[in-house]
């Protein structure tokens, strides 16, 4: 028997489906030769993560998920194809949404990735950064030919499937490891980026950053203070929503409705006042899952135009410049309005994009519902920004292009959200006050990427990148150290106006985010992976009788390599040694296996069940390609605490 999970279509009639039923009601069940049977639904909260890679963008199309139940039943909880930016979940975990799938015990997920032409794009848009500038690889297999679909099977770990009950949400996560994924080739022109689309499944996940819940809203429930939505993820304007999820609100949630921010209690009434299927995002954690409709604590909430506009283009990126009211916007994502295809939205990645404010600008800050509105002076070098645009034409309706032939944009009567801005430095010698930071990136860019001229005042310098000046009033600086790497988030100030040339709502030492140890051997693979293997630790042979590209331990973003964020373990040679997290709340996750192969990947949440694995899987004629471990890096004792390793096994 094959199980179809459905979607409720698109309109009224299913958004108040869902305001009675729940997710359960607005997703209907289609089956094909079972008769009468009455099927008996509960609710998988599926979300989408990242453990990142060297990329600027990864935009990738989501074809199909299928889970199969331990009886052989599949059931497909995403029937519509979804383009996916995953480098946009690095920081920023995605809720899918909550589909109704029949009861019972499921054992694996199969998955298709698209590289190739689809309805969203015409292939893969896959970008690295070389020094500064975002560079285009083209993703191709292991015979070296142009990357298509790739469909492979992921098996939950025996000990932990995934149970489906009636009446309760249980948690799904899809984590695409976008390291462990690829092997490039930066000796071709363009770069090659060998593909394998590391996507593993759990379901004890580990949520340590903020989500997003991205849907169309539904309903208000002003008396326990939350709202539904239902579920449209990414991209998605028009496609066919995935379940009701629950938005709960406090006083303290701030809120951008079309354009007007708010707190507490006025944000809920303004999201009360919105049309059904109004875009909506909100971020925050989940709360409990007790129930079919599942309940997400929103810190944060913005809808209608300041999500979207669909009258307008949308453009994310970093201010890299400014001259006048002409801004260039790297690392720039341009959703097109495009009704023709499901979702609604093409998606275009560029380098650099040209476009112009105006004295109509509306310019909003994220978070600080205490300033309705500010000038466009506030749009600086450094800042990230959410906006939308459209593009500019000549008095005959021709397109007005940019010195390299690129359409320029206009935003003089539109939005610009200045989002929370993230940078990651080097502290300096204390100054007068504040921090200052000799800067590794800012808002995902190296400095080199970024054109500093006119920030300064009247009375002051431009912004000195090697001394860039921080201010931290009413933040706790005591755990960085001089010299040590760190990471900084928070606003920039206005153009024409540093110092100080940032305004910080936190600081983290880099000890104390996720590092990242990598382990490439050559295409081949090795059978010898490790030195040692035992219950205690895993000790890397980082050469394996041949080495690839890349043995290093990473802190901070993956596209830079220097000697502030990369430990060489080439230079000098050493094998580093892998111990398990002790910390049963991280619940550890153990991944081994090819993509690509009939056996697929394999996963544990205990180290003991994935050691025999491994044991089993290291006979001397299996090979393996890369390892890719999370956690936190003892240099002096050469010991990487993982609470998170992929390792690629070749078929």
């Amino acid at each position: 028997m094959t199980v179809l999970s459905g979607h409720a279509r698109f309109g009224v009639r299913s958004v108040l489906r869902a305001v009675f039923f729940g997710a359960a009601a607005m997703l209907g069940l289609f089956a094909s030769g079972c008769g009468n049977n009455q099927f008996i639904n509960g609710t998988p909260v599926i979300t989408f993560s990242t453990t990142p890679g060297p990329f600027t963008a990864y935009l990738v199309e989501i074809d199909q998920i299928m889970l199969t139940r331990s009886d052989n039943t599949p059931v497909y909880p995403l029937l519509q194809p979804q383009l996916v930016d995953f480098t946009k979940l690095n920081d920023m975990p995605e809720l899918f949404g909550a589909p109704a799938i029949l009861e019972g015990t499921y054992t694996s997920a199969a998955i298709t990735v698209n590289y190739g032409a689809s309805i969203y794009q015409t292939a893969a848009q896959i970008y690295i950064d070389v020094n500064g500038q975002s560079v285009a690889v083209s993703p191709v297999d292991s015979t070296g030919a142009a990357a298509g679909s790739v469909t492979y099977t992921v098996k939950f770990d025996p000990a932990h499937p995934l149970v489906i009950t009636r009446g309760t949400s249980v948690p799904l996560d899809f984590n695409f490891d976008l390291s462990a994924s690829s092997v490039i080739n930066t000796a071709t022109s363009p770069a090659t980026l060998y593909v394998h689309p590391f996507i593993s499944a759990s379901t004890l996940p580990n949520y340590t950053k903020p989500l997003r819940a991205r849907g169309v809203y539904v309903t208000t429930d002003t008396g326990n203070n939350n709202f539904t939505v239902n579920a449209r993820s990414f991209f998605d304007t028009q496609g066919t929503p995935v379940g009701a999820i629950e938005i709960q609100t406090d006083a303290n949630t701030t809120y951008n409705i079309n354009g007007v921010p708010y707190k507490g209690v006025a944000g809920l009434a303004a999201v009360n006042a919105l049309q059904i299927n109004t875009i909506v995002e909100a971020y925050g954690t989940f709360g409990t899952l007790n129930n079919v409709k599942p309940n997400f604590v929103a810190t944060e909430v913005y809808a209608g135009v300041a999500v979207e506009n669909l009258l307008t283009d949308r453009i994310t990126g970093t201010v890299a410049s400014r001259v006048g009211n002409t801004l260039h916007i790297h690392g720039a994502e341009v959703e097109s309005r495009n009704f023709n295809i499901p979702i609604g939205v093409a998606v275009n990645f560029q380098n650099d994009l040209t476009l112009t404010v105006g004295d109509a600008t509306l310019v909003t800050v994220d978070r600080h519902p205490e300033l309705p509105s500010v000038s466009t002076q506030y749009l600086s070098v450094g800042q990230q920004v959410d906006m939308e645009a459209l593009v500019v034409t000549d008095s005959s309706g021709n397109i007005v292009v940019d010195a390299n032939g690129n359409p320029t944009w206009s935003v003089a009567n539109g939005l610009v959200r200045m989002i929370p801005t993230t940078g990651w430095g080097v502290l300096n010698p204390a100054p007068a006050s504040g921090i200052s930071a000799d800067l590794i990136t800012l808002g995902g860019y190296e400095p080199a990427a970024l054109t500093f001229t006119g920030t300064g005042s009247a009375t002051g310098s431009d912004s000195n990148p090697g001394a860039y000046e921080i201010n931290t009033t009413g933040v706790d600086t005591s755990a960085l150290a001089t010299g040590a790497l760190f990471r900084f988030d928070g606003l920039v100030p206005p153009f024409a106006s540093a110092q100080p040339d940032f305004t910080a709502s936190s600081v983290t030492a880099g000890s104390a985010t996720d590092q990242i140890l990598t382990v490439e051997w050559i295409l081949t693979g090795t059978a010898t992976p490790f030195v040692t293997v035992n219950a205690n630790q895993l000790v890397v042979n980082i050469t394996g009788g041949s080495e690839g590209n890349v043995q290093s331990v990473q802190t901070g973003p993956l596209y830079v390599q220097n000697t502030n964020t990369t430990i060489n373990l080439e230079n000098p040679q050493v094998n580093p040694i892998i111990v398990p997290d002790p910390n049963p709340a991280l619940h550890s996750q153990f991944s081994i296996g090819n993509p690509t192969s009939t056996t697929g990947l394999s996963v544990f949440h205990d180290y003991s069940s994935f050691l025999a694995y491994l044991n089993s899987a290291l006979n001397g004629t299996n090979t393996f390609q890369k390892l890719v471990a999370v956690g936190r890096y003892d240099r002096t004792s050469n010991t990487f605490t993982a609470y998170r390793i992929d390792m690629i096994q070749l078929p």
